[in-house]
């Protein structure tokens, strides 16, 4: 974390798999996501917002820094950057154990009510969870 003195709030380690590479060895750009999406459910996990139907992806990016390649070990980090009335931002990154940036990724979450199909307010108590789970940090991406 060179950027600044502060570890993401959640980090989880992913180990890069062969089916995760691409022809020329390294890891496929569309998996990223995939570990972005990893991230993401133990986020909502333990801030136990882990419910189907109340959040959904309205937007994902990834900003390739480096390969990353078979064996390595990923470490994920993750925390919420901005809150809207109905939606807020995760921001990512992605880094080798040895601390080489492998990628940067956000994603825009949207509360969201499948039965009325509305977006809806963000709940008081999650964000309080939230930032409770999260303490003083702040993102930097």
């Amino acid at each position: 974390m060179s950027e600044t003195s502060q570890p993401y709030p959640l980090q989880i380690k992913i180990e890069v798999q062969f089916r995760d590479l691409d022809a020329m060895g390294h890891v496929n750009n569309a998996v990223y996501f995939s570990y972005l999406e990893t991230g993401r459910i133990k986020f909502m996990q333990q801030v136990g917002q882990l419910r189907s139907g109340s959040i959904i992806v309205a937007e994902a990016c990834c900003t390739y820094k480096s390969p990353a390649i078979l064996g390595e070990l990923l470490i994920v980090g993750l925390g919420v950057s901005r809150f809207g009335r109905k939606s807020f931002d995760l921001a990512y990154r992605l880094e080798t154990e040895a601390g080489r940036l492998v990628a940067i990724g956000k994603t825009v979450q949207v509360m969201y009510n499948y039965q009325t199909e509305e977006t809806i307010l963000i709940p008081a108590e999650f964000k309080e969870r939230v930032l409770l789970f999260q303490g003083d940090w702040s993102a930097y991406v």
